[in-house]
């Protein structure tokens, strides 16, 4: 996936009312919160993937440290824009920012983001790596829908609902990421398929936790 499709994706627009609260599933006040992480004053926490900020930023406001990394200049610009100094982000690959960063973090997590387009081969063994021991490592993304589960193309759509490039997304079952977790040297691992609201008729949320 090319970063100048993710600078097109980016230039959809950020929401415009502030979040209440941290997301993991796509509806506000569905799902767990914070809880799944680390946060709070002297934990340092890393976002891979983190758009416009909506979510650090729910988690610099319990006091931890708020970083975020993200492939679109457009995305970290606009989360720059919104949030100013409360938090700090990157622009860049999770890989290449994993890779400079050993036993830094208190909590690592992806929501829809870079866990979901990243070869997990290549990105597991970088957050376990990146992780204090005892760190938590979360992430969301659509359960697989009916296909078999791993690595599929689907069509990526920006604003006004304009198609771009195939995007390569990684979809498991929650037992498949258990493995692929306790594999990367992650101590324990659980996964779930969140369903959606009763008022909604989607497949849901995958949801998975892991401890290193």
């Amino acid at each position: 996936m090319s970063e100048t499709a993710w600078d097109k994706f980016g230039l959809r627009p950020a929401s415009t009312e502030p979040w209440n609260r941290f997301c993991w599933t796509q509806y506000s006040d569905h799902g767990p919160g914070l809880e799944l992480l680390h946060t709070g004053p002297g934990m340092r926490v890393l976002e891979l993937g983190t758009g416009k900020g909506d979510n650090l930023v729910q988690v610099a406001s319990t006091g931890a440290s708020a970083v975020g990394v993200d492939i679109s200049a457009v995305q970290i610009e606009a989360a720059r824009e919104r949030f100013g100094d409360l938090i700090e982000v990157h622009h860049t690959t999770a890989e290449e920012y994993l890779a400079e960063h050993d036993g830094e973090f208190d909590s690592v997590y992806s929501v829809f983001g870079a866990i979901w387009f990243t070869d997990p081969a290549v990105l597991l063994p970088l957050v376990r790596r990146a992780l204090k021991p005892g760190g938590r490592f979360a992430f969301s993304h659509l359960p697989p829908s009916g296909e078999c589960p791993g690595p599929h193309e689907y069509d990526m759509y920006g604003p006004n609902n304009r198609e771009l490039l195939p995007i390569t997304r990684w979809c498991y079952r929650p037992y498949m990421w258990e493995k692929k977790l306790l594999d990367a040297g992650f101590t324990s691992a659980s996964g779930q398929r969140l369903p959606c609201p009763p008022d909604k008729e989607t497949i849901g949320t995958m949801i998975v936790e892991a401890t290193a």
